[in-house]
């Protein structure tokens, strides 16, 4: 029996322990738990304001972010803008240049389509005058050569005379020609 009444001994030694020690350090402990929920509620409060810090931060720096987006977005557009104005510009000063190196293509095919014309009509005329020219020549000719040949009729023993010469003079040689007395 005396087992069953040492673990109620036990049991009030422990309960006895607990009051010594709440006697001896029951001030103190209490003191630590106080202090235990000061440094808690400070840990808390000071956690507490570092995360509204860390969310203003944050918020500041989404804000800038934002503002820095909207101004790169708005350059962005800018240069789009002025990039496609150029573009644009670009064109119709292109578009005006072909226009320009058109018309002046268009204007000198004309002026050397007319000075093509007035060449033609020029060597047109100088043939003609050459034509003429020669015309006249030839008709010169002509009648040098008539006249040519007139003189040389003329003067020149015909073909059935120097037939006849040649005879009576191979006749004369061989002798078997005689002449006529004269009468």
């Amino acid at each position: 029996m005396a087992d069953p009444k040492k673990p109620a001994a036990d049991g009030g030694a422990d309960r006895n322990v607990d009051q010594i020690r709440d006697i001896l350090f029951g001030g103190q402990m209490r003191d630590y738990e106080r202090r235990f929920q000061d440094l808690n509620q400070r840990f808390e409060a000071e956690l507490t304001r570092m995360r509204e810090a860390q969310e203003k931060r944050l918020a500041q720096i989404d804000k800038r972010l934002d503002d820095q987006l909207d101004k790169l977005g708005k350059l962005v557009r800018q240069e789009i803008e002025d990039r496609n104005g150029a573009i644009d510009d670009l064109e119709s000063r292109l578009q005006q240049a072909a226009r320009t190196a058109r018309a002046e293509v268009n204007k000198a095919l004309d002026a050397l389509a007319q000075e093509i014309a007035r060449s033609d009509e020029r060597l047109r005329g100088e043939i003609a005058e050459l034509g003429a020219s020669v015309q006249a020549r030839a008709g010169e000719a002509d009648s040098a050569l008539a006249r040519t040949g007139a003189e040389l009729r003329a003067e020149k023993v015909g073909r059935d005379d120097l037939a006849a010469l040649l005879t009576e003079f191979a006749l004369r040689l061989r002798g078997d020609f005689e002449l006529p007395s004269p009468k």
